[in-house]
């Protein structure tokens, strides 16, 4: 067969396979771009339906601003369970809290126990001081309305002494609940800042006591039977049943109480005495005694 006949035969088998090659290739790729077109029709129905269902969907921003005030208000407002707990991170959360709010406020602090309640785990400590019953009740405001998820589960509460009516003895036993998973992190619950109203009186100081012993009050001036004679501004003068003259300035011990201060404008002493664990204030005039 001539040279030129045979290359003439093999150039048309290649164009004809590379024309069917062609074909093929076309076939396959419109088959492919109908499947992407049919996916993508799909997808647009479905995402119209979402966006009918749901229409802030596409408000992404909207939505995440949105979380982030939710959770800003949850701090703000509501307890929140801590991610972890240990005895060193809640008494340093117990100190800060007496440090920023109460700073006359002490107490001692024992690690109690380690479990779980169902699935959460909880860590107890036990606190025991005495303090002043104010400072005692401000500082349980404090743990019971701060964010941290921190459980006063009893308090007891004694008096001291007659002596001392606005100190308490305490003892309270403190729950701390924790979760890994959906917890916070304690660093990052600030302090809540809120309006606080104080105790109006004591509700645990015994408003009847027995009597004071009397032999120690009478080494002092008894104002019952005595009369004020002068007076200046800083100090007073008075005389007792036997005739003695005492000098006394604001703070000066009397049998059952002390001198409170001079009122130089109404020319009187006022006293604080406490015969039977009630104090009360009693006036003397320089002209007569109002007991």
């Amino acid at each position: 067969m001539p040279y030129a006949i045979r290359n003439s035969i093999v150039l048309g088998i290649l164009l004809i396979l590379v024309f069917v090659g062609g074909l093929l290739s076309n076939s396959q790729s419109v088959k492919r771009l109908e499947k992407y077109k049919t996916a993508l029709v799909k997808n647009q129905k479905t995402l119209a339906k979402l966006n009918k269902t749901y229409p802030d969907l596409g408000k992404t921003d909207e939505i995440i601003a949105s979380l982030d005030s939710m959770k800003k208000k949850a701090l703000e407002d509501n307890k929140i369970i801590l991610k972890n707990d240990n005895p060193s991170q809640t008494y340093q959360y117990l100190i800060d809290i007496t440090e920023t709010f109460i700073p006359d406020f002490n107490f001692d602090f024992k690690v109690a126990q380690s479990g779980k309640k169902g699935e959460l785990p909880f860590n107890s400590y036990t606190l025991n001081g005495s303090g002043n019953v104010e400072s005692l009740h401000f500082f349980i405001y404090q743990v019971e309305y701060q964010a941290p998820l921190y459980v006063i589960e009893s308090v007891r509460i004694s008096e001291t002494s007659v002596a001392l009516k606005d100190t308490v003895d305490f003892s309270m036993k403190l729950i701390v609940y924790y979760d890994q998973q959906t917890g916070t992190s304690i660093s990052e619950i600030p302090f809540r800042s809120f309006s606080y109203s104080n105790l109006v009186y004591n509700p645990f100081y015994s408003q009847i006591h027995s009597p004071i012993d009397r032999s120690e009050e009478e080494k002092y001036i008894n104002i019952t039977t005595a009369l004020i004679i002068g007076l200046t501004p800083d100090k007073i003068f008075l005389r007792d049943i036997n005739g003695m003259i005492v000098t006394l300035v604001p703070g000066s011990r009397v049998a059952y109480g002390y001198l409170n201060y001079i009122n130089w404008k109404q020319q009187c002493a006022v006293f604080n005495i406490n015969r039977i664990g009630i104090s009360q204030e009693i006036k003397m005039y320089l002209q007569g005694n109002e007991l």
